[in-house]
């Protein structure tokens, strides 16, 4: 369970924060040109939907959450 809970946070919980973040931006900034508004409410929404397509991928996989954590592992040390 934890390595599914790990695994979610690595792939997808950053992306997520910083979907509502800038949505939420987009929302606040009631000074703003209105179409500069709707691309930020835009960009954070589509960061949102895609989250939720990784989460989708990330539950109907084959493969356990240990064997994906373990693989994200390796690429990441690839790449140091």
């Amino acid at each position: 369970m934890w390595d599914g809970i790990e695994l979610w946070l690595r792939k997808v919980g950053g992306t997520l924060l910083a979907g509502l973040l800038v949505t939420g931006y987009g929302l606040v900034k009631v000074r703003w040109w209105l179409p500069l508004r709707v691309a930020f409410f835009l960009a954070g929404v589509g960061l949102v939907v895609g989250c939720v397509v990784e989460t989708w991928k990330l539950v109907r996989s084959p493969e356990s959450a240990a064997a994906q954590l373990d693989c994200l592992e390796a690429q990441r040390e690839a790449g140091d």
